[in-house]
């Protein structure tokens, strides 16, 4: 039944490279919405010029969640956390498998 010494039972470690292929997959589809997020975003021209001028924010820089600039951005931190998590996950299961062996 444990066949390692890291006491794992069989069938999560040969579970592993299938839970490897479906992270690799949400990688790259996080990596592509990124991508065309990040395309998609207009340029930030001129945003520390109103700390040397003193002008005040408006009322659309306020509010910027609630636009289609602000959801861009959002889903660019989404799926840069999406990114980040399963990239750990990948690496933290590659390691028990290797170990596994």
């Amino acid at each position: 039944m444990f066949t390692n010494m890291l006491n794992v039972p069989l069938w999560i470690s040969e579970s592993f490279p299938i839970i490897q292929a479906v992270l690799v997959i949400i990688i790259a589809l996080a990596c592509i919405v990124m991508v065309v997020c990040v395309l998609a975003s207009p340029a930030q021209v001129g945003r520390g010029s109103n700390a040397i001028t003193g002008a005040s924010e408006s009322y659309y820089t306020k509010h910027k969640g609630r636009n289609n600039q602000g959801r861009i951005r959002n889903m660019i931190i989404i799926c840069a956390s999406i990114i980040a998590v399963c990239s750990i996950l990948y690496f933290v299961t590659w390691q028990i498998f290797n170990n596994a062996g």
